[in-house]
């Protein structure tokens, strides 16, 4: 049984009305250590036996309202020092020492934007850009919410999430965008649980809305993939659009991202060997007789890379930004030419719907697409061809006997 003592007092003074700071008494095993708080208080504006702030009906506008932001954040600052020591307790044998510097870490980094904005820092230097702008945008939009009042981490509670769950759908965002924001919050949140910043809740977010929904699909059919490779292009630039959407559509769906930065490295004898960008997976595709004539079309390229798309042995983010919007924007002159809407993602959504149409099984599909949940790629399939349903109504209505192929394996 622990037996921590902890106590707040004001440091006294003989002149009379002098505000003087409050500090934190932390006393266990008869060892005593003291922590200053960052607040000056009169004798009249504290209570020391309740361990109060006061506010005194002479107070100023001005003071009063200072006296009620102090007061709401010495509360946060108590609720840190409780779990601080709740969290020690747990753990088994601590010092006076520990809960100090642990109570002085939560102090400093539990702001939310310095927090946030540290992970962000520390995902830029792993190379996952991608999740580093996921982390800034949702920060952005939350504090967009608060009206840029900060907060602390141990703040962020279920009723807050449910205000900023509201908020963002009277802003009329959609649902999985209001997904997404919740989301990558419960991912920091998970961050700052591993970091002992906050205590572990497990149903924080389960009152807000964290699922996927399903979306319109994004895959096309068949024949307008077969429609691309007729195309006969004189402009260069439409020809190498058109060539890096075929290369991803024959690489199980290879994420632009992981496309663009393939070098001569990752051909390692008949296969592609790539880590992918978004999940740290390793990934090896077998090369297609496909895959290698559109390798050996841009093999006197000049660059690092099997694609002439990123620029220089380095490229930054901002730069891959770039090529994606310059791919997108020919990937719809493209689109025209063969009456679809397309887009860098359109050939994963594709391969994956093909692939289901073809019988492929959704755990190989899955495999193939690097992911790490069934469910995740079906969020990419699209049942293009319903003939195979509107067959299963037939034998239900008319009564028909079922004669089905047999199902063979298929391997990738």
């Amino acid at each position: 049984m622990y037996n921590v003592s902890v106590k707040v007092k004001r440091r006294k003074s003989i002149e009379a009305g002098k505000q003087m700071p409050l500090y934190v008494q932390i006393i266990y095993r008869r060892e005593v250590r003291k922590m200053a708080l960052p607040y000056q208080l009169s004798e009249e504006e504290w209570d020391g036996a309740r361990e109060e702030i006061n506010i005194p009906g002479e107070s100023t506008s001005e003071r009063s309202k200072e006296l009620y932001a102090i007061r709401e954040q010495f509360s946060r600052d108590c609720r840190t020092v409780r779990s601080v020591i709740y969290l020690k307790e747990k753990k088994g044998s601590f010092t006076p020492d520990e809960i100090v510097e642990a109570c002085k870490e939560r102090f400093a980094v539990a702001n939310l934007t310095k927090y946030v904005e540290k992970q962000i820092c520390v995902l830029q230097g792993e190379g996952k850009d991608e999740t580093a702008r996921h982390y800034q945008s949702t920060l952005n939009a939350f504090m967009l919410f608060r009206g840029g009042c900060e907060l602390r981490l141990d703040e962020i509670d279920a009723p807050l999430l449910k205000e900023f769950e509201t908020y963002l759908f009277n802003s009329g965002v959609c649902a999985n965008t209001v997904s997404f924001y919740l989301r990558v919050l419960r991912a920091i949140h998970n961050r700052a649980v591993r970091d002992n910043l906050v205590e572990p809740s497990p149903l924080l977010f389960s009152n807000v809305h964290t699922s996927i929904e399903k979306t319109r699909k994004r895959a096309v059919q068949e024949n307008v993939i077969l429609g691309l490779v007729a195309l006969q292009l004189l402009s260069p630039a439409l020809q190498l659009a058109r060539d890096l959407f075929l290369f991803s559509y024959y690489a199980r769906g290879m994420a632009f991202v992981d496309l663009a930065h393939l070098t001569q490295k990752n051909i390692v004898g008949d296969k592609i060997v790539y880590i992918r960008r978004k999940t740290g997976q390793e990934l090896q595709i077998r090369l297609l007789p496909e895959m290698r004539k559109l390798i050996a079309r841009y093999q006197y390229a000049s660059g690092p890379f099997l694609f002439p798309v990123l620029t220089g042995s380095r490229p930054d983010y901002i730069g891959y930004q770039s090529a994606l919007r310059v791919q997108n924007k020919r990937l719809k002159k493209l689109g025209k030419m063969v009456g679809a809407d397309l887009s860098t993602y359109i050939a994963r959504h594709t391969w994956a719907s093909v692939a289901a149409q073809k019988g492929i099984p959704e755990e190989l599909i899955s495999q193939g697409m690097g992911h790490e949940s069934v469910k995740t790629t079906r969020i990419y399939m699209a049942f293009l061809d319903t003939s195979r349903v509107d067959r299963a109504n037939e034998i239900v209505i008319h009564k028909k006997n079922c004669k089905s192929k047999p199902v063979y394996k298929v391997v990738l």
